[in-house]
């Protein structure tokens, strides 16, 4: 499934790669204009224009009318997709997967699709490792990819069963049950007050996060995800974003087929540890304090 907005040039990055997989299935959903912007409809319309399959493919599509955001967006063509299909790949206009991208997500759907702890097959590795490393690594006998307790969502696969109850609501978590979920992953204490802090203030606001929420469901399930150790989508979203940190994101993509599986199935906390310190502390520092000023605007700024 592909997801949508209004990125004209980057959706036809993407759909060039879509074109040379020629997938039979092609789920296609997009969010809708912003009110009274004339701009940014035309560029929804033409960023939906360029998905022309030319090749056999049977196309699905879920085009709002209105605004939701990307979070409620996501929520709303996640639910679409396993209405019609038991697993599947899940990419956003902004990423720009390599070719080894897809090859890899069905091969590992296969491999984990009747063990129910494994919620999600990410695509995301984000600490510098050349092609040239990575194979010198399998020489030694390593894996192609490894357990975490993170889920990450800039391509990925997952499966129906995993996915069908996942909720932004909160309700049904009190301070205590969340910081019981934490404390099953996070064992030092400063991990919890993180995890702890982020998942109170999203469920005080009541207003949906992707990110850090799709985590909380992972580990309200004793769910574990699969990272690979090569980078396999670029998220070209970063490219121009003014923070240095945030920027870093940005990813080149390599080859990682064939695959080599991990002989054991436990969370590799060395990776978790750099996740957490280079990642959710810092850069997603960034991206979390923007979503907080789109949630609660100042309110100076409103009276502009």
């Amino acid at each position: 499934m592909l997801v949508l907005y209004n990125r004209i040039e980057v959706t036809h990055n993407l759909f060039q790669i879509l074109q040379t997989i020629q997938p039979t299935q092609l789920y296609v959903a997009g969010d809708g204009c912003k009110a009274d912007n004339t701009l940014d409809r035309t560029h929804v319309y033409q960023t939906r224009a360029v998905i022309q399959p030319a090749w056999p493919c049977q196309m699905h599509t879920l085009w709002q009318d209105e605004h939701l955001g990307k979070s409620k967006m996501i929520f709303k063509a996640m639910q679409w997709f396993f209405e019609n299909e038991e697993e599947g790949i899940i990419l956003f206009e902004d990423t720009l997967p390599t070719y080894d991208f897809f090859p890899y997500c069905e091969e590992l759907l296969r491999q984990y699709r009747n063990d129910e702890q494994v919620f999600s097959i990410g695509s995301t590795y984000l600490r510098h490792r050349s092609r040239q490393k990575y194979k010198k690594r399998l020489r030694r006998g390593g894996s192609s990819y490894f357990f975490s307790s993170y889920a990450t969502s800039w391509g990925f696969a997952t499966w129906r069963n995993r996915w069908q109850d996942f909720t932004y609501s909160m309700a049904q978590y009190d301070n205590e049950k969340i910081a019981g979920i934490v404390a099953n992953y996070m064992k030092k204490p400063r991990h919890r007050s993180y995890w702890t802090s982020r998942f109170n203030i999203i469920k005080k606001s009541n207003a949906p996060y992707w990110d850090y929420q799709i985590n909380l469901h992972v580990w309200a399930h004793n769910g574990i995800c699969i990272q690979p150790y090569l980078n396999l989508v670029t998220n070209v979203g970063f490219k121009g974003n003014e923070k240095r940190r945030i920027r870093h994101l940005r990813k080149n993509a390599y080859p990682i087929m064939p695959l080599t599986h991990p002989k054991e199935k436990e969370i590799n906390h060395k990776e978790d540890r750099f996740m957490f310190r280079h990642i959710y502390k810092r850069a997603y520092f960034y991206l979390f304090r923007d979503w907080l000023k789109d949630i609660f605007p100042n309110k100076k700024e409103e009276e502009k």
